[in-house]
């Protein structure tokens, strides 16, 4: 890919930044994150910094994806691609013990969130480039289910039924696609303090995946090289879901 205009939500860690660095070497790519970064952050994480914009963004808001869309007009008057990748990920906790306002965050920000910017950011891409492509970031809990998990996998879901249904809205126009990552090595899986192990223990390949490898699913399916793919599940998990 070279020479796109392209959002990535949550990109200030995790998956999301893996992703913006790799896009960042040919491409001009916007980080949308409620973080606050800085430059010495992107001199820090990025080769190219030139191609590399920031724009705080709550996707939960609506305001905050228009400012967003405005951002990127008022920019570059285009967008090609997006990776809806921002979202949060609750402490486990038993069906019996979750709270109400863990369960609207929650859904707020995975499930609403994703829907804003898909409305809002992937009318853009169709009003602006005609044609583009579109990532969204689900998860294998959204697959299986997960007790000590059921509102984030639930949201998780909900993603995965959102790209089938973005997929058919823009009738190949723009092609949707998920990723369903298993176990990886980011800042927002150690904050659940889990013992990977658990996981772990029941994949094929045994150990946890990195940030590089779901950039890599991204990349692959926003690119030309998926171009006969739209509507459908990638779960890159070391095999965990075949278990």
């Amino acid at each position: 890919m070279k020479n796109k205009i392209i959002i990535v939500t949550g990109g200030a860690s995790g998956i999301g930044l893996a992703t913006a660095k790799k896009l960042s070497i040919d491409n001009k790519v916007i980080i949308a994150d409620y973080k606050d970064i800085n430059q010495d952050f992107i001199k820090e994480n990025f080769t190219n910094i030139d191609n590399v914009y920031y724009f705080k963004c709550d996707i939960s808001k609506k305001e905050n994806v228009m400012s967003l869309r405005d951002f990127v007009q008022e920019k570059f008057d285009k967008l090609d691609c997006l990776v809806c990748n921002a979202g949060i990920l609750p402490l486990p906790c038993g069906i019996d013990t979750i709270t109400d306002d863990s369960i609207d965050r929650t859904i707020d920000v995975n499930l609403k969130g994703t829907f804003k910017c898909l409305n809002i950011l992937g009318n853009f891409i169709k009003e602006t480039s005609k044609t583009g492509s579109i990532v969204n970031i689900s998860s294998v809990d959204g697959l299986i289910g997960e007790p000590y998990g059921v509102i984030y996998s639930t949201t998780k879901a909900g993603i995965i039924s959102l790209t089938k249904s973005f997929a058919r809205y823009f009738k190949g126009d723009i092609r949707v696609n998920c990723v369903a990552p298993g176990l990886i090595d980011t800042p927002l899986t150690d904050s659940t303090g889990e013992d990977p192990s658990w996981t772990t223990d029941y994949s094929i390949i045994k150990r946890i995946g990195k940030p590089e490898e779901i950039a890599d699913s991204i990349i692959f399916l926003l690119s030309d090289k998926s171009s006969f793919i739209t509507g459908q599940v990638l779960a890159v998990d070391g095999g965990f879901t075949l278990k």
